[in-house]
C-alpha cells in the first residue's frame, strides 16, 4: 500500500511541476512582443464579430451589423492610442530626469591648460574649432552657462582612452555620460559610447598611444 501511495505523490509532484513550468512558459508568451495584447485583441473581435454576425442573422441590415465592428475598430484605436500616449510620457520623465547638468570636473584653469595643450599639441583635440576656454567650459562649468562643445580629431580608440583618464577623476563619470552630455564630437559627429567601445575593442591602441595618452595625466598622479 505504501508503494502505491508512494507512486501517487511522485505523480501529483510531477503534475504540479509541469502545471508550473506551463504557467512561466505562459506568462513568458504573454510578456513577449506584447502577445498578451494581441490574442486579447483576437478574442475580444471574435466576440464584436459574433454580435455583427447575430444582428445581420436577425435584421439582415448590413449598416446595423457595421456598428460592432466600428465599435471594436474605435476601442482598439484608443487603446492604441492611450498605450502610445503613456509611452511617451514615460520616456519624457525618464529623459528629464536623466537629465545631464554638467561634468562638473574639480580642475582649475592651470591644470586643464597643460591637458589641453597636450590634447592640441598631438592634434587629439581640434586647436582650429576649440578655445581653451571651451575645454574648460565643456568640463568644469554647467552646460546651460554656454554654448561651447568639444571637438576631437582622432580614432574612436583613442578618444575612449583619453575619455576614460578623466573618469579617473570623477566619480560617477562613465562613456554614457559623455555621450548623453552633446557636447562631444569626433570627426565632426556626435559620439556614441557604443562606438566607442566597439571601436577601441577592433582596433586596440598600442602600448606606445597609451603611454603618449597617459604622459598628459602623469602630473595629477594617474599613472
Amino acid at each position: 500500500m505504501k508503494k502505491i501511495i508512494d507512486h501517487i505523490a511522485d505523480w501529483l509532484v510531477a503534475l504540479n511541476e509541469r502545471k508550473a513550468k506551463v504557467n512561466d512558459e505562459y506568462t513568458t508568451f504573454m510578456k513577449k512582443r506584447n502577445n498578451g495584447f494581441v490574442l486579447g485583441m483576437i478574442l475580444f473581435g471574435l466576440f464584436f464579430l459574433y454580435m455583427a454576425y447575430d444582428l445581420y442573422k436577425e435584421y439582415g441590415k448590413l449598416w446595423l451589423a457595421s456598428i460592432p465592428i466600428i465599435a471594436f475598430a474605435i476601442t482598439v484605436f484608443g487603446i492604441l492610442i492611450s498605450d502610445a500616449y503613456k509611452e511617451k510620457l514615460r520616456n519624457r520623465q525618464r529623459t528629464a530626469s536623466m537629465k545631464l547638468v554638467g561634468f562638473n570636473m574639480d580642475f582649475n584653469a592651470h591644470i586643464l591648460r597643460r591637458i589641453y595643450n597636450a590634447l592640441t599639441r598631438y592634434e587629439f583635440l581640434d586647436e582650429n574649432r576649440n578655445r581653451f576656454e571651451d575645454f574648460y567650459n565643456v568640463l568644469v562649468h554647467d552646460f546651460d552657462d554656454h554654448g561651447s562643445v568639444l571637438h576631437f580629431n582622432c580614432t574612436q580608440a583613442e578618444l575612449k582612452y583619453i575619455l576614460e583618464k578623466f573618469k579617473n577623476f570623477k566619480k560617477g563619470l562613465h562613456l554614457s555620460t559623455f555621450e548623453r552630455s552633446e557636447k562631444i564630437y569626433n570627426k565632426g559627429e556626435l559620439i556614441s559610447a557604443k562606438n566607442l567601445s566597439k571601436g577601441y575593442n577592433k582596433n586596440p591602441l598600442t602600448k606606445e598611444t597609451e603611454g603618449l595618452i597617459d604622459s598628459f595625466f602623469y602630473f595629477l598622479g594617474d599613472n
